[in-house]
């Protein structure tokens, strides 16, 4: 992907998440704002209706007054005014009063008389417990805690729920004693809701407690009773589509849910926060696709631009391997010294190019020396070891021993019982002798091939130096074996090496023969080495392999694992540098002439450790003999 591509989907992305940010805060923040809002005004339009009623209450007790503190009341209840029903109670002075309930009490609850015109028209299902003859000892509307004092709430009757005040009968001056107890009351029926939603610019409805108001499809309000719904006593704001509802339970002067009151409010304002987010984010996403242009095209022209015409620059010097040329980008900023310092750089790289050209021929050649001295020390070291231990071997015989009993044999001065003896000694150590030449024999078989494997690779760097490497088919197994039997006794001691199945059912690989036996050795010499340095009991070396794809070819992995000393993390890509060794008498050349063989042939060598002490996994990478083609058998050169 190019860079004005990446920068193109970065800009992008940036304003994209600009975008759903703001979105975000629109939905998160302002929206939820206007949604508070509408609730805050819904939660008020309750209040207000109820502070409605509260109002109407507030008439009724004033009205309640102005017929309670007359002399004239108190006459009648003092039983000097008999006229006073004539002249005052008849149908239209009741009527003038605007209330729909009057009524006279004795102080004990005994009603002397009462008026109510609405509850006394034919089908009136009346006004219960206000008709009776008495109200019950203790009604609310009989207490009144000062003498001027007065009680007003609701109260419900057969007809509906229906506001009420009371005052004690006095003066009109308000003196006492009291001569009894005035009520009026008024129904709050539909007249009464329709003026105070009127009044108020409320869509209000009562419904009695226990009921709901729903919305029919006309878009009328129906009350519908649900037995045994508990009492709200809080508001409570339901969304209905269009309008917020809030519903609350008015109590009764008895402490008890009377009625519902519900108002419908508008939801106008979440649906003006609704557009005005809507503009907005409209609004922003149109400004920020104006920046997103003008941004990119700055971006390209002063950026972009340059860049791409020094990476051109650069690849075109890759390609045609020319680095006399020079870009000459003339800017004063920081891409225009980064241009100066490129052509700078590639004058300076064009020299030293000449000089390591000069200069690879002689390195090569001393690498290959060092190479071939570390492949000989190490196949000649196990022929000194097991000469040493011949030789060894060999000084502790009883040779000298053997040669006195048979010359004590060969004379006579020895009695019988000596000449037994020395025969049966003479017998035992010949066996023991026999037995040594048998070891003997075997440990000059195996110099022997570690003397032929000398001449062998002093043969193939013959052969090399006059031509290439040539390629053959490979038994991994075999030279895993043959890189074991190589170690001199003291590490075969030390550590045992187990070569998987894996590896012969792998395949053979497509390699010249002496230096992976090379390779191999150097690897399996290494693990060994780590693990006497352990100074541990039951050392192992595993071999594995399995077929792999790199590139489009099958290849032969091969896994040494050991459980030595281990490799620190620092030292996994500087131990195949050239005379990098952690061994106090290393050379630091196997590991680097190895690396570079491998790699000359197509291959890999690298490794992996958890840590010191942790072991370690050398990982050898070579194509398979089947991958490639039966005419491949041309040398392939190093350099």
């Amino acid at each position: 992907m190019s860079l004005k591509v990446k920068v193109s989907l970065y800009v992008a992305l940036l304003f994209l998440l600009t975008g759903v940010a703001s979105f975000a805060v629109n939905r998160l923040l302002i929206l939820p704002s206007f949604l508070e809002l509408e609730e805050e005004e819904a939660q008020r339009n309750v209040e207000r209706a109820i502070e409605a009623l509260h109002r109407d209450l507030e008439v009724l007790s004033t009205n309640v007054t102005a017929w309670a503190w007359w002399d004239d009341s108190k006459r009648f209840m003092e039983g000097r005014n008999p006229e006073f029903i004539e002249a005052e109670l008849s149908e239209e002075p009741v009527a003038s009063a605007e209330v729909g309930y009057m009524g006279f009490y004795r102080t004990d609850g005994t009603q002397v008389i009462h008026r109510a015109p609405a509850a006394m028209e034919p089908g009136s299902p009346g006004l219960g417990v206000l008709q009776d003859a008495a109200l019950p000892p203790g009604h609310p509307l009989l207490r009144h805690e000062q003498l001027r004092g007065d009680a007003r709430g609701l109260v419900s009757t057969p007809s509906g729920p229906m506001l009420v005040a009371s005052r004690p009968i006095l003066t009109s001056s308000g003196e006492g004693p009291a001569a009894g107890v005035l009520i009026f009351g008024r129904l709050l029926n539909a007249e009464t809701i329709e003026r105070i939603a009127s009044q108020y610019k409320l869509e209000l409805s009562v419904a009695p407690q226990g009921a709901v108001a729903t919305q029919d499809a006309t878009g009328a309000y129906r009350i519908e009773w649900i037995p045994g719904q508990p009492p709200r006593s809080t508001v409570q704001l339901h969304p209905e589509g269009s309008i917020l509802a809030g519903e609350t339970t008015i109590a009764d002067l008895h402490g008890q849910p009377i009625l519902t009151l519900r108002v419908a409010t508008p939801r106008d304002i979440s649906a003006r926060g609704e557009h005005a987010s809507r503009v907005a984010l409209a609004t922003l996403c149109a400004v920020a696709l104006a920046v997103l242009g003008v941004m990119l095209a700055l971006i390209h022209v002063t950026v972009l631009g340059p860049i791409s015409r020094l990476t051109a620059h650069a690849v075109d010097m890759a390609r045609s391997d020319a680095f006399d040329k020079r870009l000459n980008l003339k800017r004063d900023d920081e891409i225009g010294v980064l241009a100066a310092e490129f052509d700078r750089m590639t004058h300076h790289l064009g020299e030293a190019r000449h000089r390591v050209i000069d200069q690879s021929f002689l390195s090569g050649k001393a690498d290959m020396a060092a190479g071939i001295l570390h492949n000989l020390g190490n196949a000649i070291t196990p022929i000194t070891v097991r000469l040493n231990t011949l030789s060894d071997r060999i000084k502790s015989a009883p040779l000298d021993d053997v040669e006195n009993a048979v010359r004590e044999l060969e004379g006579d001065s020895a009695p019988p019982p000596r000449r037994v003896d020395l025969s049966r000694f003479v017998e035992l150590a010949a066996r023991e002798l026999a037995e040594m030449l048998r070891d003997v024999l075997g440990d000059i078989r195996g110099v022997g091939v570690q003397v032929a494997h000398v001449q062998q690779i002093l043969t193939e760097q013959e052969r090399y130096s006059r031509a290439g490497w040539a390629l053959d088919g490979v038994d991994m197994e075999q030279v895993v074996r043959q890189a074991a039997d190589g170690l001199s006794p003291e590490l075969q001691w030390c550590a045992t090496v187990s070569v998987d199945p894996s590896v012969r059912a792998t395949g053979s690989v497509r390699a010249p023969r002496v230096e992976i036996q090379q390779v191999v050795g150097n690897l399996i010499l290494n693990a060994a080495e780590s693990i006497r340095s352990q100074r541990m009991v039951g050392g192992r070396i595993s071999v594995s392999a399995v077929r792999e794809q790199v590139d489009g070819k099958t290849m032969s992995h091969l896994v040494f694992e050991d459980n030595g000393v281990g490799i620190e993390a620092g030292h996994l890509q500087a131990m195949f540098d050239r005379r990098f060794s952690t061994k106090q008498r290393g050379s630091g050349l196997g590991l680097h002439w190895s690396a570079n063989a491998v790699a000359a042939l197509g291959g890999r060598l690298f490794g992996e450790s958890a840590g010191r002490g942790q072991g370690a996994r050398m990982h050898l990478v070579l194509p398979l003999a089947d991958d490639l083609p039966a005419a491949f058998t041309k040398a392939v050169a190093t350099g």
